[in-house]
């Protein structure tokens, strides 16, 4: 029960913030501020860029190969 509450809360909640955002005037500053949806693409494609940017800096730097150890021992 209490659970169902929660989300039927939340769904109302996202439901206002929807409405508020529909209705509401905001006067863009930017011609980008202009186009729809442009705040979340530039997050979304900001988001793949640091895990691929990430990722080949822990594969270049911090990984070793695996004979790495092996060979500093001899």
């Amino acid at each position: 029960m209490m659970l169902k509450t929660y989300y039927l809360s939340l769904i109302i909640v996202i439901a206002i913030e929807v409405l508020v955002k529909m209705i509401e005037h905001h006067a863009p500053h930017f011609l980008w501020e202009t186009i729809p949806g442009f705040h979340a693409l530039f997050g979304f494609v900001g988001c793949i860029f640091l895990v691929y940017a990430s990722k080949s800096l822990g594969h270049k730097i911090l990984m070793k190969d695996p004979e790495y150890y092996e060979r500093r021992g001899k």
